[in-house]
C-alpha cells in the first residue's frame, strides 16, 4: 500500500501539479482565464481521479516510472475521448502556432472561430478545432466570430 501512496503521489505531480504551472502561464494571456483554468483543473482532476485504476494495475518500478507511464496513457486517452479532446490538445496547438491558437467550434452547426484578440476568446470542450491562421480557418469554411 505504502508504494501505491508513493505513486500516487507521483501522478498527482505529473497530472496537477506540473500542468497547472505551465496552464497558469497560457491562461494569463486569456481575456477569461478563471474560466478556462476550471474547465482545465476539472479534465486534470478527473484524469486523476480515473488514473488511479491504471496506476494499482502497472507494476513497474521504481513508483515515479509507473506513475509517469499512467499519466501518459490517461493523456492519450482525454486525447481521444469526447468532450475532452479540445481541451487535451490545445496546450500541443499553442506550441505549435507558437501562441495562442484561433479557436473553431462546430456547435449547433456554428462553424466559427474565434481570435485570441478577441474578449470572446475561449476554450471549453465544445471547441472542436484550433487553428494558427485566419486563412486556414478560412479555407476550412469557418467564419470569424464576432464579425469584426
Amino acid at each position: 500500500m505504502k508504494r501505491f501512496a508513493v505513486a500516487s503521489a507521483w501522478l498527482a505531480a505529473f497530472l496537477l501539479v506540473i500542468p497547472t504551472a505551465g496552464l497558469a502561464v497560457a491562461a494569463s494571456s486569456l481575456h477569461e482565464p478563471a474560466a478556462f483554468l476550471g474547465w482545465y483543473l476539472v479534465l486534470l482532476a478527473l484524469a486523476y481521479i480515473l488514473g488511479l485504476i491504471p496506476l494499482a494495475l502497472i507494476g513497474l518500478a521504481p513508483d515515479w516510472l509507473r506513475a509517469l507511464v499512467t499519466a501518459m496513457v490517461m493523456y492519450v486517452i482525454a486525447l481521444v475521448t469526447p468532450l475532452t479532446t479540445a481541451m487535451a490538445s490545445f496546450p500541443i496547438h499553442v506550441i505549435r502556432c507558437g501562441g495562442l491558437p484561433l479557436v473553431a467550434t462546430d456547435f449547433a452547426a456554428a462553424k466559427s472561430y474565434t481570435m485570441p484578440s478577441s474578449e470572446y476568446y475561449l476554450v471549453t470542450p465544445l471547441d472542436s478545432r484550433f487553428f494558427c491562421t485566419e486563412d486556414e480557418a478560412r479555407a476550412a469554411r469557418y467564419h470569424r466570430w464576432p464579425v469584426p
